[in-house]
């Protein structure tokens, strides 16, 4: 039972990792072209970007089947779970709550509200940071920040303050 929660916790921690490195080194390169509705005011309820947690959601459930299937393969089941964890804290804590998706969640916690400014710092400069939980924003990019003109979708989250 420890080794399966902490196979968890590692699964969980190392996603933020491996969200920084997709989002600053796919989703900015050669999947901008999905990637870029994220940065555009959204039409609707969807955006293209929203491919992204659905593969990955996708992945993870047919490991997860898998995993169920046999005791020996709890190692799986753990890792899974530590991945969909943190997908379910990414979703709650960047689009629910930084983009509004759910316009009436609101934190009083600073280290939240500091990752929700963090994140609209991306959106005005389009670089760091590129995390969510784990990457403050620089501190020469906080800095620049104010002179740097908005894209639309940071200028209508901002204004709500």
């Amino acid at each position: 039972m420890v080794r399966f929660a902490v196979i968890m916790f590692l699964a969980f921690v190392a996603m933020e990792f491996v969200s920084y490195l997709a989002h600053r080194y796919v989703y900015h390169t050669f999947l901008w072209i999905l990637h870029k509705s994220h940065h555009a005011p959204r039409k609707g309820l969807f955006e293209w970007n929203d491919l992204f947690p659905t593969f990955f959601a996708s992945i993870a459930i047919l490991l997860m089947w898998y995993a169920v299937g046999d005791p020996s393969r709890n190692d799986i089941l753990a890792l899974t779970l530590g991945v969909t964890m943190y997908g379910l804290v990414y979703f709650v804590i960047h689009d629910l709550y930084a983009h509004r998706r759910m316009k009436s969640l609101s934190f009083r916690i600073p280290y939240l509200q500091q990752v929700k400014k963090a994140h609209m710092v991306h959106h005005q400069t389009g670089g760091e940071p590129y995390g969510l939980l784990l990457f403050t924003t620089p501190r020469r990019v906080r800095e620049a920040a104010p002179d740097v003109p908005l894209d639309a979708t940071a200028r209508e989250q901002l204004s709500r303050k």
